[in-house]
């Protein structure tokens, strides 16, 4: 495992985009994180396979409008950095799926944070299970204080 990531420095899952979007339960702690995301007292990031995952989500419910403008919405959030992925974190992902049987999803976006040094902030029980990167819910962010 590695050891303290950077102190400020998180990489969102999908799953607490798409509660702030659909304003689910738990919304307002997404909401609160990016607004200090927005202040400059944390550096957050997303994975492109977030793109994905969020276009797919509102297409999959006949939604393509919605699809298109939620990832406009991320693309051009100028606050939040897009983080690709290379050879490596592919790699890495391959092995994150293949040791723990993840969704290759979460696999892409864990390697991310990896090679990132960033906390996935998720409430999705899936990351928990890789134990070479370093996890938090939403809640628990702000709990410690950002």
């Amino acid at each position: 495992m590695k050891n303290e990531p950077t102190r400020n420095r998180i990489l969102l899952d999908t799953k607490p985009l798409i509660k702030l979007f659909a304003q689910e339960d738990g919304w307002e702690a997404v909401q609160k994180i990016l607004t200090c995301v927005e202040n400059g007292e944390i550096e957050a990031a997303i994975s492109v396979v977030t793109l994905t995952e969020i276009y797919y989500k509102y297409v999959h419910q006949k939604r393509a409008d919605l699809a298109k403008t939620r990832v406009e919405e991320l693309k051009y959030a100028t606050y939040v950095r897009k983080l690709s992925l290379n050879e490596d974190a592919a790699i890495m992902a391959g092995e994150f799926k293949g040791k723990y049987g993840v969704p290759i999803s979460d696999a892409f976006i864990a390697a991310t944070a990896y090679f990132d040094d960033s906390t996935v902030i998720t409430d999705d029980v899936d990351f928990k299970k890789i134990v070479e990167i370093k996890t938090l819910t939403e809640k628990e962010l702000l709990q410690r204080g950002v």
